[in-house]
């Protein structure tokens, strides 16, 4: 799927280049979630009210979508009540956080109709009138100024824009190719857009897709920041027009080929895992991204609604069962380090309110856990079941093994099954849907393999994610618990960081104790156990992603720079 409405690009190479956001993170200071700066992208500025609950952006004046339209307020407003639509008019469309009253919106495919009909540029007076309407949460109050309205304060709202929620393609196009469709009552986008991307106002735009093959990026010849000074690019270096009129992103899952790809000068960057890394490394020629601020996060995940990892003291004997140094410097090659969840380390004030230790390694302590949920030496445990995925992503196996062979000390079995791509997956939904058929999941699993990355640079995303009943995806260990629920709230309800921060350390040692999740390692390495790689006698510097790794983890196409300018 090549989808870049959903974001679905594979990976997400169009961020950036072709998608532009609002508002954008400061990419050249010094990056920890816990400060984040936000400069203007395509809003030249914008406000919030004193009780932190209305945002008002003032566009840039004159910008187009690569295809001529307008971009402008009444396209905000047209997007972000498609994502709305598209969810079912649920009220959590917006990255599972319900910070929108919705009650009163309507908004469906009559509207849709409505656009395709008049467009955006100087839309038809009925949907003026509806644009404006101040009792719906987004609304506009001229063709340059949208207006934001939750229902609640919400500190990171900014954040949030930076998802593929907040990247602004063109409305019009969509309505104009029947953007979505219906079967079973259920809305869908389109599969037109697959290999038809919907234009954006970025400085590239896709040409061509080839599914499972490439992606071309050709400058787009109206990009609003062609004329930028070299200094106002220094500054936010996201807006940079671009250095090559022409960038073909293959597709090719095999590391041997890109390495060779890369090695052979077929390719200037290329994604080189663990199998090939230390031949880069070994290369005075190849250079490689490594981050002390990622937030990936890498955990084993345990089904808390199964026998017997649904027993608390199973799951506390296992997370002081593994050998976490061994995981790191035998799996990752070192590139990882400790920490305790579900926050990373780079999220500042955020991570471990609780003061708290990561798990360690003690057999001991592991092995009276073990007999106080009553089985001494694992007596009267079956053979715990654990997933992997085949993916090809080389640190899973050797972790398993690990994990494997140190919980055997205990007395507990272990046994590992490699499932298909699709197989694996197939357990990733929302809390209510997994708690709703929790028998198919194994009693253990790696969250992804490549780790979880920020869906946007907020820790709502990893508290709601990964330990609430609010999670819309992530929550693989169908972990609940009301003093979690009630703590996290607050992150969403409340602007009083002093409050939040002391209820997130209520809710941090409630969960360690709990232990739903082994956090083995943050990555150091945007793959996990592997990078992008690029020959710098041809590439002098790119930026990567702005959520700091987060999404799919990429180089940003139009920051790559070649060493000649």
């Amino acid at each position: 799927m090549l989808n870049t409405i959903t974001g679905h690009t594979t990976p997400d190479w169009a961020e950036s280049a072709v998608y532009q956001t609002l508002v954008v993170l400061n990419v050249t200071a010094e990056q920890k979630f816990g400060q984040t700066q936000y400069l203007p992208d395509l809003a030249q500025n914008w406000t919030v009210s004193p009780d932190g609950k209305t945002y008002t952006f003032n566009l840039r004046p004159g910008v187009t979508y690569s295809d001529g339209n307008a971009f402008n307020a009444y396209a905000v407003w047209a997007e972000f009540y498609f994502w709305y639509f598209i969810s079912a008019n649920g009220s959590t469309f917006w990255l599972g956080l319900n910070i929108f009253n919705v009650t009163g919106v309507n908004f469906g495919q009559a509207t849709l109709n409505l656009i395709n009909q008049s467009g955006l540029a100087t839309p038809s007076q009925q949907l003026q009138s509806m644009m404006s309407n101040a009792s719906w949460p987004v609304y506009v109050t001229g063709p340059e100024t949208v207006v934001f309205h939750m229902d609640t304060p919400f500190t990171f709202f900014l954040s949030t824009l930076l998802n593929t929620v907040g990247w602004m393609w063109d409305p019009y196009y969509f309505t104009q190719h029947e953007g979505t469709t219906n079967a079973g009552g259920v809305q869908a986008v389109s599969s037109y857009f697959n290999t038809n991307s919907v234009p954006g106002t970025g400085p590239y735009k896709i040409t061509n897709v080839q599914v499972n093959a490439f992606i071309t990026f050709e400058r787009n010849p109206t990009y609003w920041g062609s004329n930028l000074t070299s200094s106002e690019i220094s500054a936010n270096p996201v807006l940079n027009p671009g250095h090559y009129d022409t960038i073909i992103v293959q597709y090719k899952p095999d590391d041997v080929s890109r390495y060779t790809d890369l090695t052979s000068g077929g390719a200037q960057i290329a994604a080189v895992l663990s199998s090939n890394l230390q031949l880069v490394l070994n290369n005075p020629s190849y250079k490689i991204v490594v981050s002390n601020y990622s937030a990936n996060a890498n955990f084993l995940v345990f089904n808390t609604k199964t026998y017997p990892t649904n027993i608390t003291g199973v799951r506390q004997a296992i997370v002081h069962a593994i050998n976490y140094s061994a995981v790191i410097q035998q799996a990752v090659l070192g590139y990882g380090k400790e920490f305790v969840g579900p926050e990373t380390p780079n999220y500042g004030p955020y991570y471990d309110p609780g003061n708290l230790t990561p798990y360690q390694y003690n057999l001991t302590l592991a092995s009276n856990d073990l007999a106080a949920a009553g089985f001494k030496n694992g007596t009267g445990l079956p053979a715990l079941e654990f997933d992997i995925d085949q993916f090809g992503v080389p640190w899973q196996q050797p972790a398993a093994e690990i994990i494997q062979s140190d919980l055997a000390q205990i007395g507990v079995n272990v046994k590992i099954t490699i499932l298909s791509d699709s197989q694996f997956y197939s357990f990733y939904n929302s809390y209510a849907a997994e708690a709703a058929s929790p028998t198919g999941e194994a009693a253990m699993r790696f969250d992804d393999p490549f780790g979880y990355s920020p869906d946007y640079v907020a820790p709502t995303d990893y508290w709601v994610g990964f330990v609430t009943n609010s999670s819309y995806y992530g929550n693989d260990a169908i972990y609940n618990n009301p003093v979690v629920d009630s703590a996290v709230g607050t992150l969403v309800s409340s602007s009083n960081m002093t409050l939040v921060l002391q209820q997130l350390a209520i809710a941090q040692i409630q969960v360690y104790d709990d232990a739903p999740y082994a956090w083995l390692f943050a990555g150091k390495l945007p793959l996990v156990d592997g990078s992008y790689a690029y020959n710098k006698n041809v590439i002098g510097s790119f930026y990567m992603d702005f959520a700091l790794e987060g999404i799919t983890d990429i180089p940003l196409v139009n920051t790559v720079i070649p060493v000649s300018g």
